[in-house]
């Protein structure tokens, strides 16, 4: 049986299950929301619905005042969902921000998921050096939105900038490095160190394109993500299997990086609780 894991979906509080899934289709310009309401139980039913057992839920600061919130929410959400992992998230030059991703930690928060082009701050920001340098030392893997054609936060070159800092961050760059930027993702390969996600990008990127960065980049360092609730888990899954890259390829892509990533093992399932 194949096992699948999901390193990119979203959840939020009951009240804002669709009003904020709602704001993220505007700011892409109306682009559709596949699931309703985007709730942590939601996920898990969609999840399941696909065959996917493990998976990160977070959500992404838009602004300093909601991050306490975010980190307080996601943990509490995961330890109900069997297969959870939550991620919670920050925002550079907040005031507090090292206790913060201490707090964070100790509740059970697992990465971080930011978003430059949401938060209108660099991702290579001067004020987010030392909070990534924070979130290396306590071993939290960062996702960071990357890449959109109309702005430049979030720019390949820019993470290059951040990393020659803080070289020792483990990041996982969203949506094949490079949302609606493939072919500069491809041209600017980043270290060996940084992951890469499949999120918002199958429905769209040519598959020679996924060919010649799978090839290039190695599969090793490619997670499958839905970007729930903005597509169905199932029908992204069903997109990356049409891609044909054999069964080696799929299990390292939708299991065993994910895996290695947190260091879980299938014997132990209350690692994941």
């Amino acid at each position: 049986m194949r096992k699948v894991a999901d390193i990119h979906a979203h959840v939020f509080p009951e009240k804002l299950a669709d009003k904020a899934p709602a704001s993220i289709s505007a700011f892409y310009g109306g682009m559709g929301v596949a699931c309703h309401p985007a709730t942590p139980q939601k996920l898990a039913f969609y999840e399941q619905e696909a065959g996917i057992t493990r998976f990160v839920m977070s959500n992404s600061a838009t602004s300093a005042h909601q991050v306490r919130s975010i980190n307080d929410f996601l943990p509490r959400a995961a330890e109900t969902v069997p297969g959870a992992i939550a991620f919670g998230s920050i925002f550079p030059g907040m005031d507090g921000a090292i206790e913060e991703l201490e707090r964070a930690k100790a509740l059970g928060i697992r990465g971080l998921k930011v978003h430059p082009d949401f938060q209108k701050v660099p991702l290579d920001d001067p004020a987010g050096v030392p909070i990534y340098r924070k979130a290396a030392e306590l071993g939290l893997p960062v996702l960071f939105h990357m890449g959109d054609d109309r702005y430049d936060y979030s720019t390949p070159e820019r993470l290059m900038h951040l990393l020659r800092q803080v070289p020792d961050l483990q990041v996982i760059a969203a949506h094949f490095g490079g949302w609606r930027a493939w072919a500069h993702s491809y041209e600017c390969p980043l270290p060996s160190c940084v992951l890469y996600d499949t999120s918002s990008t199958l429905p769209m990127i040519p598959r020679g394109m996924v060919l010649r960065m799978l090839d290039k980049f190695g599969p090793e360092r490619f997670l499958f993500g839905t970007d729930f609730p903005m597509w169905s888990p199932k029908e992204e899954l069903a997109r990356f299997l049409a891609l044909g890259l054999g069964e080696d390829v799929n299990e390292k892509i939708l299991y065993g990086n994910f895996m290695k990533l947190f260091d879980l093992h299938d014997e132990d399932e209350t690692e994941v609780a």
